[in-house]
Formats: C-alpha cells, structure tokens, sequence
C-alpha cells in the first residue's frame, strides 16, 4: 500500500457514499473487480501510474475498459482517483474499503494455516467457536507441513499460534536460559 492514510480517508469516503445508496456490498466487488483486473494486467496498471500519459487519455481507457461493467458510482469514483493523481493508491483503498464493509455486515475473516488440511467438521467446529458472539466468521484455510502438527489462526492483526513447531521453539528458548 502506498499510502495508508489516503487509502483510508478515499475509502472511507467511498463507503459512507455507498452506505447511503444501499449497496456497499456491489461497491466492494465491483472495486475489488477493477484492482483484480489490474493486477491481472501489470501493462495497464503501468499505464494507469505512466506520468507523461496524460488524464484524459487514462480516464478515457478506464470507461472504455469498466463503462457498462460497473456501478456509477465506482465509475465515478475511478475517474476521481485519476483526477486527483491517486490511482497508485487503488489497491489500499480497495483492501480498506474490503475492510469497512466486513465490519459493516459483521464478517470476520479468518486465516488458518494448519499442518495438514482441515476437514469440514474442523472448520465448522472453528466458524462455530468464532461466530459465537454473532459474527459471520469467513475461513480461508491452507496447509504448511513445516508446522508439524496443530495450527495458526489469524484473526485480524492477533495471531493464535498452536504449532508444534511454535512450541518446540518456546520449548528451546527456555532451555538457553
């Protein structure tokens, strides 16, 4: 992220805009629509931050490109950020407008890095577990073998680490001492 200050007052911006047109969810895929297709095309996303192509010329690929394919208001909201020179910043404030709709609806999104693949049972044991206090709890689960055995879950910025592999350091830390 570039700038996560920018990122964060743009997205801001564009949700409070969303929330009251209903549709903040559209918003959040039509968003994440555009920045997937720019990292899907490096060569438009150079063409987008090339500074001797002016704005009106980007601005006129854009529509090209998204017209038709997104909501008004990601349109126009895409024309802003090259108005004001920020399309660098649409990656950030597509993650933190990701962000602000998550904590809109009461999604938790969760990580879990296990050392062998979670069964269903195991993840809805762990949906169950999260979700007890009434958040609709999202698991993205991949498997690590160099864990040993037991797992990582990520909630947010906090970190649960139950790996053997983090308890066998522990384990050797205690013994230098």
């Amino acid at each position: 992220m570039k700038n996560a200050t920018v990122a964060k007052r743009y997205a801001e911006a564009l949700f409070d805009v969303a929330q009251q047109q209903g549709n903040a969810e559209t918003v959040q895929a039509e968003l994440a629509a555009v920045s997937d297709a720019l990292k899907a095309h490096p060569e438009l996303e150079q063409m987008l931050l090339h500074p001797a192509i002016s704005t009106e010329v980007k601005k006129k690929q854009m529509n090209e490109l998204f017209s038709g394919r997104v909501s008004a208001i990601v349109m126009n909201f895409l024309q802003l950020l090259l108005d004001k020179n920020r399309q660098e910043d649409l990656q950030g404030i597509n993650e933190e407008f990701t962000r602000l709709v998550d904590q809109a609806l009461g999604r938790v999104k969760v990580k879990v890095e296990s050392a062998v693949p979670l069964s269903d049972e195991e993840i809805s044991t762990l949906k169950n577990t999260l979700g007890a206090n009434g958040k609709q709890i999202e698991v993205t689960a991949t498997v690590n073998p160099a864990l040993i055995g037991g797992a990582k879950v990520r909630v947010g910025d906090t970190v649960f680490d139950y790996t053997v592999a983090a308890q066998l350091e522990r384990f050797r830390q205690t013994l230098k001492y």
